[in-house]
C-alpha cells in the first residue's frame, strides 16, 4: 500500500479515497494513518452522534490527522433558512 500510495502522490496533487465505515473493519483506520488527512462523513438521520464519536476516537487511537467531517444527505426542508 505504501508503494500505492507513494505513486498517486507522484502522479496527483490531490488523492482521494473512499475507505467502508469506521467502526465497521479496521481498513479506514489502517489507510488513514497512511494519509495526510481524514474526513469523517456522518449521515445525517443515520449516523447517532455516539458513533461518530467512537469513530473519531478509533480514528485518533492509531495516529490518524483527522481534518474535519461531512454531513451527509440532509433533507431539502432542513435548508430551507440557509
Amino acid at each position: 500500500m505504501d508503494d500505492v500510495l507513494a505513486a498517486l502522490k507522484a502522479e496527483a496533487d490531490i488523492v482521494v479515497f473512499d475507505a467502508p465505515p469506521v467502526l465497521g473493519v479496521t481498513d479506514a483506520a489502517l489507510l488513514g494513518a497512511k494519509t495526510d488527512g481524514v474526513l469523517l462523513v456522518v449521515r445525517a438521520g443515520a449516523t447517532r452522534r455516539d458513533a461518530a464519536a467512537r469513530a473519531k476516537e478509533a480514528l485518533a487511537r492509531v495516529g490518524v490527522n483527522l481534518v474535519g467531517a461531512v454531513l451527509v444527505n440532509v433533507p431539502r426542508a432542513s435548508m430551507a433558512g440557509y
